[in-house]
């Protein structure tokens, strides 16, 4: 005859509670890997800002030492727009258009850095035009950008962009290459 309580066979209370327990781990592991999963998905999304910002500084830089004066802001003065002039003596303009569509998403006031060039040959004193189709993107998700005129022909950029979860903030320092007597 069989002994049933032996100790191959397992009863209904000690089935539920390996199940009960394998459970938990399985809960457990799954946890985590869906945590790591959050954090590279937020590592990720942080890099590729990190690129767009990187990218954005590049284009003031390039658009800014193309100019030979600047006309806003004055000497030691800061503001959210700068304007300065290129060799032709047209009018360079770097502003700021709030963006609608990326305020509503990340729920935070953001902008577009735009560019502007007003043609000095094209230009009525008498009817001056703003045309927006003439401006074309600098960068997006920023916060806030101010320039600082810190010398003749420096200015300092200070910005903050944003997502809907992390800012990233930059300084740099932009100097005209075009500055100067012209030989």
């Amino acid at each position: 005859m069989k002994n049933h309580n032996s100790s191959h066979g397992f009863t209904l209370v000690e089935v539920v509670v390996v199940i009960g327990i394998m459970t938990l781990f399985a809960a457990m592991v799954f946890r985590v890997f869906s945590a790591s999963g959050a954090g590279q998905q937020r590592a990720a999304t942080d890099l590729q800002m990190q690129s767009k910002v990187l990218n954005s500084q590049n284009r003031i830089v390039r658009i800014v030492r193309e100019g030979t004066d600047f006309i806003i802001p004055g000497l030691g003065e800061e503001t959210p727009a700068l304007f300065f002039t290129d060799n032709e003596n047209n009018i360079q303009v770097l502003y700021q258009l709030k963006d609608a569509e990326l305020s509503k998403s990340t729920g935070k006031k953001l902008y577009k850095l735009m560019h502007y060039q007003v043609n000095a040959k094209d230009f009525n004193i008498g009817s001056p035009v703003f045309d927006p189709k003439m401006s074309s993107l600098i960068a997006e998700y920023i916060k806030e950008i101010r320039f600082r005129v810190s010398s003749a022909n420096t200015v300092n950029v200070t910005a903050c962009y944003a997502t809907g979860h992390t800012e990233f903030q930059t300084m740099f320092e932009v100097g005209l290459q075009n500055s100067g007597a012209l030989e």
